[in-house]
């Protein structure tokens, strides 16, 4: 146990100093390359440091996850490092301590950090991911982005926009191509903004297209209804709209009809399994990619720590630079593995299980094969 704590509290020490120090930088440099925004959004919201504070702290949450893996793995090697610099190893190694008990504590400590950044990828993430869709340009949402054509694939719909604004969750200037089977207005519906709306009490989820302009008679019109479903709702079936205003049934929320890659990438895994299951969505590979790297990603950061371990810890020694170095080579090749696995799941070169489950299949038994001699 005084092992185990010693290496441990080395470890935490390390670990907390390496992400302190490259959060600062990320958090310095980025600061200054936006002061100029961020001065001009606090003159609105009256204070530059609640500013930063409030866009910073989501990002230190956003930082974690992305660098963990690696960060873990650098304070692992930190720790038994200087274990080596102070004779400790030789010592404790001479005493019959096995490199398996001393790499324990390395090892628990990386298992907990990996499964306090599942923890966040499930239910931390996901609570503030809208933060992330809003860079230091548009703090506030109200600008307009670009926004890319999109079906929903249950109606067979198309959405179309001049632009999308995140602070209203609106699109401006729809244009929605209607298929042939709800062409009963016309060809298409046009209006000056369409908003989204959650589903409530008597009303389902979708947007509310207010000044429609094409048709123009859209308040004389009956719904329209597909598969016994209705998709366009009017005033003449619903009066809480308002004159000039229609209502178009989708599952496609806001996040996923602008295409945000925050949304894919920050929800909760569950949330993903129902987005695959919504026929209104018609996702791509990279949803049910991001699924199964959920699973795999905690072995994953167990991989790349005992690709590493070996290079101060094995039997043969190596001074801290050339341990360093090896540790960085071995990194990069790691995450070619991952990345490239990924690559050409997207490219569908490869089924997305597969994609994600390839790098396991590949690390996992050559970690276990490189760090054979830490078990002797």
């Amino acid at each position: 146990m005084l092992i185990d704590r010693y290496i441990g509290r080395a470890q935490l020490h390390a670990f907390i100093v390496v992400f302190i120090s490259l959060a600062g930088l990320y958090l310095v440099f980025d600061a200054f390359t936006n002061m100029e925004e961020f001065i001009t959004h606090a003159a609105e919201s009256g204070s530059l440091a609640r500013l930063l504070a409030s866009y910073y702290s989501c990002r230190l949450v956003w930082f974690f996850d992305a660098t963990s893996p690696v960060i873990t793995l650098a304070s692992g090697m930190f720790a038994l490092s200087w274990l080596e610099r102070h004779n400790e190893l030789t010592a404790l190694l001479a005493a019959g301590v096995t490199r398996w008990r001393i790499a324990r504590p390395v090892i628990v400590f990386a298992a907990v950090v990996s499964l306090i950044a599942a923890a966040n990828r499930e239910l931390v993430l996901p609570q503030i991911r809208e933060s992330f869709a809003r860079n230091a340009q548009d703090l506030d949402g109200k600008s307009l982005q670009p926004f890319e054509s999109r079906y929903d694939h249950r109606t067979d719909i198309l959405f179309r926009g001049k632009g999308a604004r995140a602070a209203t969750a609106s699109i401006d200037s729809p244009s929605l191509l209607m298929p042939p089977q709800l062409g009963d207005y016309g060809p298409q519906i046009t209006a000056t903004r369409a908003t989204w709306r959650q589903a409530e009490a008597g009303r389902p989820a979708g947007y509310l297209l207010v000044q429609v302009q094409e048709p123009a008679d859209i308040d004389r019109l009956p719904p329209l209804a597909c598969g016994g479903q209705t998709v366009v709702l009017t005033r003449q079936a619903a009066d809480w709209l308002e004159p000039g205003q229609c209502f178009v049934v989708s599952n496609v929320t806001f996040e996923q009809m602008i295409g945000s890659t925050n949304w894919s990438q920050y929800s909760a895994t569950m949330d993903l399994v129902r987005a695959i299951a919504n026929p209104s969505l018609g996702v791509a590979a990279d949803i049910p990619l991001r699924v199964h790297s959920r699973f795999t990603a905690p072995a994953l950061d167990l991989a790349l720590l005992l690709l590493g371990m070996p290079l101060v810890l094995g039997p043969i020694r190596r001074g801290i630079f050339a341990a360093v170095g090896g540790c960085v080579a071995m990194t990069v090749i790691f995450f070619l593995v991952v990345l490239g696995s990924h690559a050409f799941a997207m490219g569908d070169l490869l089924s997305p299980s597969l994609g994600a489950w390839l790098p396991l299949l590949v690390l996992g038994p050559l970690a276990a094969w490189y760090a054979q001699p830490m078990w002797r």
